[in-house]
């Protein structure tokens, strides 16, 4: 009796930490968007959702986040830009200034179970006021926690000068890699993927990539110190995609055949150093 008396005491104990945790405790840390998932009341809104479903998820889908507990909050595809973000009444979740999708970011904080968040946003637009509730899983220690290393996104950042070809070779592998464990995250997490959230001039298709006509205004171009630089990358990147066999199939995920195909181009720029 005694025994059990205690094993009590240590599971009231444990439930009485878990509710003192704040809600700007919680959202301390890395985030990966999954989806929202809509509560619309009437037709209308089913309408204006469905003509504006495509552009609402583009802004916020699949992103990585940080929220940082200084109040810094960061997208992984914008490093250059620093918002902030802070909780209002325990609940309501307020970010400014964070780049696209997050200028202007207010939702109420709804549920949080099984390392996924649920945040309440009432969405204006053409007239009428949707509910969306984004689900987002934390990141914590794992595999998936190397996507927000900062040494693992230099890629990200335009050097200051021009670079050898040796060099543009390691800032392609590290790009290739990056995406490696961004697809496993999402071959894991998610039923879907959005091909704009890769900065490579890659094409997805069944059981392959294929590789985009070099485009000198892609964003692509912008991760390299001068066009002809990226166009040297490209034509690394056309090389490596010509001697790779891509002979593995995965029938439950894609996602899943590409996080080998991206470290086989990975592992094919990585002989030519």
């Amino acid at each position: 009796m005694r025994y059990l008396n205690l094993l009590l005491l240590l599971s009231l104990l444990s439930c009485s930490e878990k509710k003192r945790q704040t809600a700007e405790e919680l959202l301390d840390g890395n985030w990966f968007v999954l989806y929202p998932k809509d509560e619309l009341q009437t037709r209308k809104q089913e309408e204006v959702y469905a003509a504006t479903q495509d552009s609402l998820t583009e802004l916020k889908c699949l992103k990585l986040l940080r929220f940082s507990g200084k109040g810094a909050f960061n997208q992984l595809d914008s490093v250059a830009i620093t918002g902030n973000w802070g909780v209002k009444d325990g609940e309501v979740l307020n970010v400014f200034d964070g780049g696209k999708g997050f200028d202007l970011f207010r939702a109420r904080i709804t549920r949080y179970a099984d390392g996924v968040l649920q945040l309440t946003e009432m969405v204006e637009t053409r007239g009428e006021k949707l509910k969306l509730v984004w689900h987002l899983k934390k990141i914590g220690k794992g595999f998936a926690s190397a996507l927000f290393d900062k040494e693992k996104n230099q890629w990200r950042y335009k050097p200051a000068k021009e670079e050898s070809d040796t060099e543009i070779r390691n800032r392609l592998v590290q790009m290739l890699e990056y995406y490696a464990v961004y697809f496993r995250l999402i071959s894991e997490e998610s039923s879907y993927f959005m091909p704009g959230r890769v900065l490579l001039p890659f094409t997805f298709y069944q059981h392959a990539i294929g590789l985009k006509p070099f485009d000198k205004e892609s964003k692509f171009v912008s991760l390299f110190y001068s066009a002809q630089q990226a166009e040297i990358a490209h034509y690394v990147l056309k090389g490596a995609i010509s001697k790779a066999k891509f002979s593995f199939q995965d029938k439950d995920s894609y996602s899943a055949e590409y996080v080998k195909m991206l470290q086989e181009l990975a592992d094919i720029i990585k002989r030519q150093s």
